[in-house]
């Protein structure tokens, strides 16, 4: 808390300068993403156990998730076309913050009705009314995080304050992460009892009832939104689809970037199947609450650290580093702990300890990737002129989106494959048990190791985006002196 402090300390001090924002700014950004955070912590990680809960098969599950992820990929230009043709300048309200107050109820309202079991007994009829479920969170959830997403790239156009409200807000932004690990556990006693069917539907209850719970939670921090300012004005915008899609294809920095998301449908993979492998395979879910608990607390420790390490060493640097440690250490839990036995005191400990050790930089590294994102708007805007955020933003993220799709359905598809069995008192097969666990561990290691290449070919850094900065600041001040001017000769 200390630490949290001293950060404020010194915005307080800088609020006042030109690109600085305000303490006010510094808690409402923290709280937005939390409420964010929250609103989506249940329908994230748990909506597979959900689905199983009711009775839906887990292959079919998985297409649920995929069927009404191909409508949010074709939505989200969309909503990103509506969002950039909203007006912005100096003394005018942020376009992004107002769609984050406007759409936040109603996205927090779909993330419940995801989880209400529909009173009937056909199987088909549940996965029709899931889905139409599951889209309407879509809908809403796609006008809050492209307006989310796009919000650091135009608060402030200096990278260091980037850095700051980066970190100040990934700090809150962990909780997220380690609520959620305690749902399993209730979860597992919940589903517990002499009859199969009645113990899960109590569970699909309670699932109810968290989601409720975080959405209220999430609601009430992210109406913050409205308090946040943006500062990033670029002489030239378009709110045409066609032609912001040419700032996409003249930014291969942003283009570098997005190809190293492709490998992630093997880390989908491994975060469907977590809470399978922590059921099914170590029998305990409890070590799974432990793994997400324990990682938690160094990695907002780490955070903290964030803005002085990036400084020191690029943005690039700490991604490289973060991303290639927790490959080894996932590498070095698929071998060790194999060979140990994930269901054994020693095969465990060495899990729990590497997963602690490849947490330390993880928000670190989320921090640094999230800069190396934003600067290449500023690059695109310093070649062009022009600067679409939502629309960019969106058009590089579909592909991410694809695999985030694919990824349940897959593991559906290859749980299947391995004899997933479900129904009362189903003891898993040997064989069934050990590929959980490998998509769990290895599948993830496999795509960060590959998602790492492309970051050695960004180059822009150092001197050069130096350059880009100075030139757009000149470029921005004429801007301004021509639109005050304007203003002037019109009165």
């Amino acid at each position: 808390m200390g630490k949290v402090k001293d950060i404020l300390a010194q915005v307080r001090e800088r609020e006042h300068e030109e690109g600085r924002l305000s303490v006010k700014e510094y808690i409402s950004f923290a709280l937005t993403g939390f409420g964010i955070g929250s609103i989506g912590a249940v329908p994230g990680s748990q909506r597979m156990m959900f689905y199983e809960s009711i009775g839906i098969p887990i292959d079919r599950a998985g297409g649920i998730i995929f069927a009404s992820g191909i409508w949010d990929m074709f939505s989200d230009p969309i909503v990103a076309t509506v969002i950039d043709k909203g007006k912005t300048g100096p003394g005018l309200p942020g376009k992004f913050s107002r769609w984050l107050v406007r759409m936040m109820p109603f996205f927090a309202v779909a993330s419940v009705l995801m989880f209400i079991n529909p009173p009937t007994n056909s199987i088909n009829a549940k996965i029709v009314v899931c889905f139409l479920a599951y889209f309407i969170y879509e809908v809403f959830g796609t006008f809050v995080g492209i307006s989310w997403q796009t919000m650091p790239l135009i608060m402030s156009p200096l990278q260091d304050e980037r850095s700051n409200y980066l970190t100040f807000g990934n700090i809150f932004g962990q909780l997220n992460g380690a609520l959620p690990g305690l749902i399993p556990v209730a979860f597992s006693l919940l589903a517990q009892g002499s009859e199969y069917r009645p113990a899960m539907l109590r569970a699909s209850t309670f699932f109810t009832v968290i989601a409720i719970f975080f959405a209220a939670i999430g609601l009430g921090t992210a109406s913050t939104a409205k308090n946040l300012k943006e500062r990033v004005f670029a002489p030239k915008r378009s709110d045409k689809f066609l032609e912001n899609l040419r700032t996409f294809y003249n930014n291969k920095y942003f283009m570098l970037l997005w190809s190293a998301n492709i490998p992630n449908i093997l880390a989908h993979v491994g975060w469907t199947a977590a809470p399978f492998f922590f059921r099914d395979s170590v029998g305990n879910f409890g070590v799974q609450t432990l793994v997400w608990t324990i990682t938690g607390v160094p990695t907002v420790v780490a955070t903290l650290l964030a803005p002085k390490l990036i400084k020191r060493f690029s943005p690039r640097t700490v991604v490289i580093f973060s991303r290639l440690l927790n490959v080894g250490c996932k590498l070095t839990i698929f071998f060790a702990t194999g060979a140990l036995g994930y269901t054994t005191i020693p095969g465990l400990a060495v899990l729990v300890a590497l997963f602690t050790v490849s947490s330390i930089p993880t928000g670190i590294e989320g921090i640094a990737n999230s800069i190396l994102n934003i600067n290449t708007f500023d690059y695109t805007e310093w070649k062009t002129g022009e600067r679409a955020e939502a629309t960019t933003f969106v058009i590089g993220g579909l592909f991410g989106k694809a695999m985030g799709n694919l990824g349940p359905l897959i593991t559906g598809i290859l749980m299947a494959r391995a004899g997933f069995q479900e129904g009362e008192g189903v003891i898993q097969t040997p064989q069934t048990r050990d590929a959980l666990f490998m998509f769990y561990i290895l599948f993830p290691a496999i795509a960060g190791l590959l998602g790492t290449i492309p970051y050695f070919f960004y180059k822009l850094q150092g001197p050069m985006f130096d350059q880009v900065q100075a030139d757009l600041a000149e470029r921005r001040k004429l801007a301004q002196a021509e639109r005050e001017n304007e203003e002037h000769v019109t009165v």
